[in-house]
């Protein structure tokens, strides 16, 4: 993404836009505006190993789970997850919500993200973030760092690439 490029998941009810990418601060962090229809379905309870996560809330109510925490936050209200703490966010209370999200570092986190839109948008994912697991390895969520907590993490990189091999081989399906 380059800055003020604006992507969007219309399936997921997702658009993001990127205020700042991985080139423009040399891989230190990736800052971007993110709306969410207010019946999207939130992100899975994930964690990133070396990543901190921090949203800004803009406008609309946004449940957070951070730590094992819910929170309801409103504009203004902040959250900042540290590498390892699982956590998700997405909409409170039926409205649309936008957030300023921050990576530090940004990592694979901008490519994960235009690889999972550029799916949804072909018609590969499901309004709840769902569709084939060799499908979704293609988005290499493994070099984004985005893992589901409770499993170990060494054990998901391994999985992940040899779906994400195999996944290559479909119809559509670019690196």
């Amino acid at each position: 993404m380059r800055p003020e490029e604006t992507i969007e998941a219309p399936t997921m009810g997702q658009r993001i836009s990127c205020l700042s990418n991985t080139v423009s601060t040399g891989g230190e962090l990736l800052r971007f505006s993110f709306w969410m229809r207010g019946d999207a379905s939130p992100p899975p309870l994930h964690v990133h190993p070396r990543q901190e996560e921090r949203i800004e809330v803009v406008s609309g109510s946004v449940l957070s789970i951070s730590g094992g925490v819910r929170r309801v936050l409103g504009p203004g209200g902040t959250i900042s997850t540290p590498p390892g703490e699982p956590h998700t966010v997405g909409p409170a209370r039926g409205g649309a919500v936008e957030m300023i999200v921050e990576f530090r570092p940004a990592l694979g986190f901008e490519r994960f993200v235009e690889r999972t839109f550029a799916l949804d948008r072909a018609g590969h994912v499901s309004a709840k973030g769902r569709g084939s697991a060799l499908r979704l390895a293609t988005a290499r969520p493994h070099e984004a760092e985005f893992f589901l907590p409770g499993v170990p993490i060494g054990l998901q990189r391994v999985i992940l690439r040899a779906l994400d091999r195999l996944g290559q081989r479909l119809p559509g399906a670019r690196g």
